[in-house]
């Protein structure tokens, strides 16, 4: 029930994720049981010495990595709130960050090359020569790239000089796709809920499950 109850939550559950969970949970279940057959029989043997005739003792796999919540698809204006929502669950120590790997300043995609060039041409007239035009075929096609920074602060401070040139209409963001990710570690079906609830204020996000491979090297937001 609680498998099916998690995939009713989130239409972009992956099943597999949490399939695995509950094998996990029912793995351990089944040891316990086990344990609890004829206590009264049961002998302390020494290590090393089995009993006579004995069978040898049942081995059992490893258990399972737990599952964890994965929200991503963060602007940097919203990752904040994001963060601050998340905060108010009560679950800090369960929650990691990962970060866009790469920011940059730029103006945004021109409908046409020659307006891109037009661009360009005011650019060179404000005394700013180090720009290029984006030509590939992706959905930034014809912006204009001002520079590639490695943090957030980097791309803040160079858009702020910019503007004392008189280039208004340029911003700064995460390079390509990147975007900031929450992993929720071992959520539970309430967690779950709550977050499933939060995510209708941020309709660009997407949120599914994994496996919690990654989540102890994150970052803590």
């Amino acid at each position: 029930m609680r498998l099916f109850f998690l995939l009713l939550l989130l239409a972009n559950v992956a099943v597999f994720g949490y399939i695995r969970y509950a094998e996990g949970r029912a793995g351990a279940d089944m040891q316990i049981a086990l344990l609890q057959i004829n206590p009264e029989k049961m002998k302390l043997l020494r290590p090393g010495r089995p009993a006579p005739g004995a069978p040898a003792a049942p081995t059992f796999p490893p258990p399972t990595s737990l599952a964890c919540l994965e929200w991503g698809g963060f602007a940097a204006e919203d990752a904040a709130a994001a963060a601050t929502a998340l905060a108010g669950l009560g679950i800090r120590d369960r929650v990691s960050q990962r970060d866009p790997t790469g920011w940059w300043v730029y103006i945004p995609p021109h409908k046409t090359k020659a307006e891109a060039d037009k661009t360009g041409g005011e650019l060179k007239a404000r005394g700013v020569t180090d720009f290029y035009m984006v030509q590939d075929n992706s959905p930034w096609r014809f912006a204009v790239s001002l520079g590639v920074f490695s943090t957030e602060a980097a791309a803040t401070n160079y858009l702020a000089q910019l503007g004392k040139k008189g280039v208004r209409n340029a911003t700064a963001g995460p390079r390509g796709e990147k975007s900031t990710t929450f992993v929720i570690r071992d959520p539970g079906d309430t967690i779950a809920a709550r977050i499933a609830e939060l995510q209708t204020g941020f309709p660009a996000t997407e949120l599914k499950a994994t496996v919690c491979a990654d989540a102890q090297t994150a970052k803590k937001p």
